[in-house]
């Protein structure tokens, strides 16, 4: 199968390395003009047309960004892929969405449903019963216990600890270190331990 990688960071090198492991052929990368113009031994590229792929995955890391590109290209006829590390351990029917990406050592357990277009990253657990909404992503060794719940396009910061069956609400931001044990809003920036909200996030997409 070939794969178009949309995007050309970080975040992407990442998720083109992944996908390398997992056995996918790399069709093409796409960047944006005056960026990188080579990414682990690909071309970057700025011409979607001339690239010949079966799937793609949105490998940019912010996430409003990510859902929009995620819905651009979907609509245009071309299937989102699911890359996920041979390293990451996937429990018994947990359900991963359409462009989900998993990344090493990554921990899903049982009953866990992941969204289209989420990021799972380094080292993340995500324990059983757990509900994580589209176009999230959890930062690199996060833990969330049993029964959470994370709402559509939320950031969960790199080491973030989440209490059992707490409710982080849609298009948030939890700083990174965190502890939550308390369910936190939608629309919130959220830091400390426990952590609570800070300020309000733009709410540009009209998520509740």
């Amino acid at each position: 199968m070939r794969l178009l990688v949309i995007g050309a960071g970080g975040h992407a090198k990442v998720v083109t390395d992944t996908a390398m492991a997992a056995g996918w052929e790399i069709a093409g990368v796409i960047g944006e003009r005056g960026g990188r113009r080579e990414l682990l031994g690909h071309r970057v590229t700025y011409d979607v047309g001339a690239i010949d792929a079966d799937a793609f995955i949105v490998a940019i890391g912010d996430n409003r960004k990510r859902a929009d590109l995620f819905d651009e290209y979907r609509f245009g006829g071309l299937q989102p892929a699911r890359i996920v590390h041979p390293s990451a351990i996937i429990g018994t029917n947990v359900e991963l969405g359409a462009g989900v990406f998993v990344s090493a050592g990554a921990i899903i357990n049982a009953d866990t449903v992941i969204g289209d277009n989420a990021i799972i990253n380094t080292g993340c657990i995500v324990e059983h019963d757990c509900n994580i909404g589209p176009h999230t992503l959890i930062g690199p060794n996060a833990s969330l216990c049993g029964g959470c719940t994370v709402g559509d396009g939320t950031l969960v910061g790199v080491g973030v600890s989440v209490a059992p069956t707490r409710r982080i609400g849609a298009w948030s931001i939890v700083g990174a270190g965190a502890a939550v044990v308390d369910d936190l809003p939608a629309h919130a920036v959220c830091v400390g331990v426990p952590a609570k909200p800070l300020e309000r996030t733009a709410e540009t997409r009209g998520e509740e």
